[in-house]
């Protein structure tokens, strides 16, 4: 005979059963149950643990041409000591707003032996850190160092020189070019532009448009797609920005060092007395104040991030925190970059990966010593290598731009796993012979210039202009591949060369892809009759008809209706004398 208030066990099952569902709501609800991956992606995912496959980037020595970059140095030197990457399959489902933090937990534990190390020695200085690349750049007394000490420090996988970085701008003619993996030519750009003279824009015969913007249809763009990049964001890594020009307007500023130390963040400091990055920002978001519009995408915010020294030139540590600067910017959406090294460097394949990881693109210039050659970042696969062509007629590629097929692993060493064993430098081009653009340390005055680095923003402008078409949705790599898909080669070329890539970025194409690949959401009737976008609901109404308030009341009456089912079960069953 049963107690009275106590409750069977069928009645105790059904109460832990209701508390269970009831639970289980909840968490479904505040988001505390992820979705299970699929199937097909657990399957992957334990075929390369089974086979044993494991991320190949930066396993083999980034610079080959020395076994030891300390070996001919003497007093202190800068060095450059790399550490395990995260496998990309750590990355592939990791949203692009989360990727930075993954990548700066694993940087920093995967360091923590070498700080150590670092911290027992004075023949040894840490002066940056780096996340994009995990990477410490350090001070080393070369007289009492070798590279074989670093190595011999836990996780450390490589140690290469801060090598010499260069803008393209110029033809540069051939110049000496190392041979073999992680080959690279340390040489400072050589400015020869088609003109430095100065002189009004508006007075040119070019009419309302520069002749780079009419070759690639961006007034068609313009006008049939209703953009002009509002919305979205180039991180211009070059020289500088000087935003006293007319058709210049910055919206963020940072100045990094040769060893990547941030000199400055704000826009009142920004400057260029170089010329070449205010030229670059020009062209990706430049104005019309003059007359004639310079800029693809005059609306989209320029980050001016200046990398270079006094001197023109640039290290390897410096654009490496430029790169981590933008990335880090959820702003960001496209990263400029019309500089580079020379030849093959392994070293700019983590960063260029990352940035893409976390959801930019990587717009670089081939370089400008012709044909056989290239340099890095361009020459990195997962970067978009944009060559020179003419604004006439047949849109001829320019003497001076760069192109080669890259056997990958001959050129870089082992190579990561999604690269393919061939391809071609450059993917696109886009107009750079006597572009016209903004001069720097005036208020109004325009320079012509030429080489890779001015075709190169051509490029990050018409990325703007999909971005700012779709409102953000279309996805980095889809961008960067729609990018490629919908260049024109003017022989009508269905495979790719080392001279046009894919062929000359269309404006038009470029912009009527992204909106294919990312349409506006459908508007949905409300009650009323209107039309609403077919959003995302919001986190508090992923459940039809319930909000997360009533749904808890809505859990708490069933609970409460199960425990008083009970309870009158129990009754009636002492009233029937069970």
């Amino acid at each position: 005979m049963l107690r009275s208030g106590a409750v069977t066990g069928s009645g105790r099952r059904a109460v832990a059963l209701g508390l269970l569902v009831g639970i289980v709501t909840l968490l479904a609800l505040s988001g505390g149950i992820a979705a299970p991956a699929s199937a097909e992606h657990v399957q992957l995912d334990s075929a390369d643990e089974e086979a044993g496959v494991e991320a190949t980037v930066d396993e083999v020595p980034i610079d080959e041409r020395a076994t030891d970059p300390l070996a001919n140095e003497t007093g202190t030197t800068s060095v450059v000591v790399r550490f395990p990457p995260m496998e990309p399959r750590d990355l592939a489902d990791t949203d692009d707003d989360e990727v930075v933090e993954e990548l700066r937990e694993h940087a920093s534990d995967e360091r923590v032996a070498f700080e150590a190390f670092a911290a027992g020695t004075d023949r040894l200085t840490i002066e940056r850190t780096f996340w994009l690349a995990n990477a410490v750049l350090v001070s080393v007394d070369a007289d009492e160092t070798d590279a074989d000490e670093l190595l011999s420090v836990a996780n450390v996988t490589d140690v290469h020189r801060n090598v010499v970085v260069a803008t393209h701008s110029g033809a540069a003619g051939g110049g000496e070019r190392a041979e073999g993996a992680g080959s690279v030519t340390e040489s400072v750009d050589r400015h020869l532009d088609a003109s430095t003279d100065r002189f009004q824009v508006g007075t040119e015969p070019t009419g309302s448009h520069t002749d780079g913007l009419e070759a690639i249809d961006v007034p068609a763009a313009w006008e049939r797609f209703d953009t002009r990049g509002a919305g979205a964001t180039v991180a211009v890594i070059d020289t500088g920005v000087d935003p006293a020009h007319q058709d210049i307007e910055l919206a963020a500023w940072a100045d990094f060092d040769e060893n990547g130390t941030l000199v400055s963040d704000d826009v009142a400091d920004a400057t260029d007395p170089d010329g070449h990055g205010t030229h670059v920002a020009g062209t990706v978001a430049g104005g019309e104040a003059s007359g004639t519009h310079i800029g693809v995408a005059p609306e989209a915010a320029i980050h001016g991030i200046d990398a270079f020294g006094e001197d023109g030139s640039a290290t390897f540590a410096g654009v490496l925190a430029a790169m981590e600067h933008a990335t880090a910017d959820d702003d960001v959406d496209v990263l400029q970059m019309s500089l580079g090294a020379n030849g093959t460097f392994r070293g700019f394949i983590m960063p260029v990966r990352n940035a893409r990881a976390a959801g930019s693109i990587v717009v670089a210039a081939a370089g400008n010593d012709g044909e056989n050659t290239s340099s890095s970042p361009a020459n990195v696969y997962d970067s978009l290598a944009v060559g020179a062509v003419d604004t006439d007629e047949n849109r001829t590629v320019a003497a001076f731009s760069s192109g080669e097929p890259i056997e990958a692993v001959e050129a870089f060493g082992e190579i990561p796993e999604d690269w393919p064993e061939q391809y071609v430098v450059p993917d696109v081009s886009a107009p750079g012979v006597a572009v016209v653009s903004a001069e720097s340390g005036t208020t109004d005055g325009y320079v012509r210039r030429q080489g890779t680095s001015m075709a190169a923003p051509h490029v990050s402008g018409v990325a703007a202009l999909a971005i700012a078409a779709t409102d953000g949705r279309v996805e980095g790599d889809e961008l960067h591949d729609l990018l490629v898909d919908t260049a024109v080669h003017p022989t009508g070329a269905a495979e790719p060369d080392a001279r046009y890539g894919h062929g000359v970025v269309d404006g038009p194409a470029a912009v009527e892809a992204a909106l294919a690949a990312a349409p506006p959401p459908e508007p949905v009737p409300t009650e009323n009759g209107d039309e609403t976008d077919d959003e995302e609901p919001a986190a508090d109404d992923r459940v039809p008809g319930f909000g997360v308030v009533p749904a808890v009341v809505a859990v708490l009456v069933a609970l409460l209706g199960s425990l008083a089912a009970v309870r009158d079960g129990g009754d009636r069953r002492r009233r029937e004398g069970l």
